[in-house]
């Protein structure tokens, strides 16, 4: 049951300054295969009282959303581009996880109270919250994604099996890949068509693309398995689909509707896991080198790849990019908390 309640006159506006590693960064280097080419602007900022801080996405317009951590236990909350700072809150809940934001605004997630929702925070501070036949993943791997009609969709477990969701301002719908044993939707566009994964019957993983004419597209990795992990697909308006397989280490791909497959690493990575792609089909992402480190890295449609570092930091992770090149993401510091930063190429 869908539950509607005005949250208006909980969400308060603060402004913060930068909180930025050790000394005051306005710039970090972007290498092209380990030689630095050029640097791009940066802005670390944290949650008001925050003792960990955590981007989750960027819409067009530069606001990220995401959720900080404070004596008080957690908060949602909004990054404006010129710095302004919204906290905002679940009814009866300290524990909110804000994941996806669209270019009006509206940010979807989920909390809990004595129960599990997901919810809908609407650009002026509005408040709707809707629940799912079953629980959703945790907040480490909370891929809810709202498009910019409103439509919500991610993943939920029943007790037995995952099935993926759509909600709309109603009911909610379940989503499974037929004849499948599990779904796994974890992307969005804004034609409404979505990306997952789903196992067969021999529990092998596949890709999948729903279309909004109800078309189910169906494609595989190298391997034809996404290995042991649940991957989280994006997909961008022109239904280029962005994630990550394992095949002995953990690799990025393409994959353009009806088109043949891309895979792509970063050179010398242990690791790559790409967050997303705009609607150039540029992604972002985090990659692991060679010592298990995080660092940021961009590839552009051409296939050239670019990497950064936050100057000081023990791992850089990137949450997201919106087509005007805004990466959006947080870094650990060497007391293992948590800072948010925006980077502009």
């Amino acid at each position: 049951m869908v539950r509607r309640i005005l949250l208006s006159s909980l969400a308060c506006v603060l402004t913060i300054t930068a909180q930025p590693p050790k000394k005051l960064y306005t710039s970090v280097q972007v290498q092209l295969e380990g030689v630095t080419v050029s640097s791009a602007s940066i802005v670390f900022f944290d949650g008001p009282g925050a003792t960990q801080t955590y981007p989750a996405a960027i819409n067009n317009s530069g606001t990220i959303t995401g959720y900080y951590a404070d004596a008080n236990g957690g908060h949602g909350f909004l990054r404006g581009i010129g710095g302004g700072f919204v906290t905002f809150n679940a009814p009866g809940s300290e524990n909110i996880f804000p994941s996806s934001i669209n270019t009006s605004g509206a940010v979807a997630g989920n909390y809990s109270d004595t129960s599990q929702h997901g919810f809908l925070r609407t650009p002026k501070g509005g408040w709707v919250s809707f629940d799912v036949p079953g629980t959703f993943p945790s907040s480490s791997e909370n891929p809810i994604i709202v498009n910019d009609s409103g439509t919500v969709a991610g993943p939920y477990f029943d007790g037995t099996k995952f099935h993926g969701f759509l909600w709309a301002g109603g009911g909610t719908d379940t989503i499974d890949f037929p004849e499948s044993t599990e779904t796994y939707a974890t992307g969005i566009n804004n034609m409404g068509n979505v990306a997952g994964t789903y196992a067969d019957a021999s529990f092998n993983q596949h890709g999948f693309v729903l279309r909004n004419d109800g078309t189910w597209f169906s494609f595989d990795v190298p391997g034809g398995n996404f290995g042991f992990f649940t991957p989280t697909l994006s997909i961008n308006n022109n239904d280029l689909v962005v994630g990550s397989y394992f095949q002995g280490s953990t690799l990025g791909f393409l994959w353009p509707q009806g088109g043949s497959l891309i895979t792509f690493s970063v050179p010398g990575a242990a690791g790559t896991q790409p967050s997303g792609t705009n609607s150039k089909g540029v992604v972002a992402g985090s990659y692991q080198d060679a010592s298990f480190t995080y660092h940021g890295f961009v590839r552009t449609p051409s296939g050239g790849i670019y990497t950064f570092s936050i100057p000081d930091a023990i791992g850089t992770f990137v949450v997201g990019i919106n087509d005007k090149g805004m990466i959006a993401g947080y870094y650990t510091d060497t007391s293992n908390e948590s800072h948010g930063f925006l980077l502009t190429l």
